[in-house]
């Protein structure tokens, strides 16, 4: 436990890049998704990033040739797709080399056992809020209790709502879940869509990496 360290990954970003990568957070997220208010636009430049952050596309429902294409042109290291993406679907972005995110979107009738066939072919999961006819960044929360019934070998990010003052829920579900390897946060952190908040993102990184 010691040695375990929570990843942290800031999601939606679209203005002000270089400054919100100098908070060292382990993950950027930007997102290529037009009907997203987040949507970084198709002449999107990515400047460079601090030397160890990971560049992280989100992707909804794309077709496997655009996201070849984007993930090659951005230099993404990551690609988080988080949409209806099926196995096969995976199976053939990872056979090109990329590193998959899978995003599953958790409400009260979610089972586990409808991800099993992703479980070889994605890096990591993200289990995030469902809300019906939208893919994330609502702020919204699930019943992070739900998450106790995991028990793949997949490890995974928490995400959907979090916000400062979950440090301490954050704290106590990390240190009782191994497979929990990450926190995505997004909308309670910004001033508007794509905006982030750095001086609240600031003191949630701190708090987290001495808390943890």
């Amino acid at each position: 436990m010691k040695n375990r360290l929570l990843k942290i990954k800031i999601c939606g970003i679209k203005y002000d890049i270089k400054d919100i990568s100098s908070l060292d957070p382990d993950f950027m997220g930007f997102i290529f998704y037009p009907k997203s208010p987040r949507f970084v636009g198709s002449n999107f430049f990515l400047p460079k990033l601090k030397k160890g952050i990971l560049k992280t596309g989100v992707f909804v429902n794309e077709t496997e040739d655009n996201l070849l294409k984007i993930s090659k042109d951005k230099k993404l290291d990551f690609v988080q797709l988080h949409g209806n993406e099926t196995p096969f679907y995976c199976e053939k972005i990872l056979k090109k080399g990329l590193k998959i995110i899978k995003t599953f979107h958790i409400d009260k009738t979610f089972s586990f056992n409808r991800i099993q066939d992703y479980i070889s072919l994605c890096n990591y999961f993200l289990f995030d809020t469902r809300i019906p006819l939208f893919y994330g960044g609502s702020g919204k929360k699930f019943c992070w209790k739900r998450l106790y019934e995991y028990n793949l070998d997949v490890p995974f990010f928490l995400s959907g709502g979090i916000g400062i003052e979950d440090l301490e829920k954050i704290k106590k579900f990390f240190y009782s879940n191994s497979k929990m390897f990450g926190i995505d946060v997004n909308s309670r952190f910004e001033i508007k869509p794509g905006k982030k908040n750095k001086i609240s993102l600031n003191n949630f990184i701190r708090e987290i990496k001495e808390k943890l």
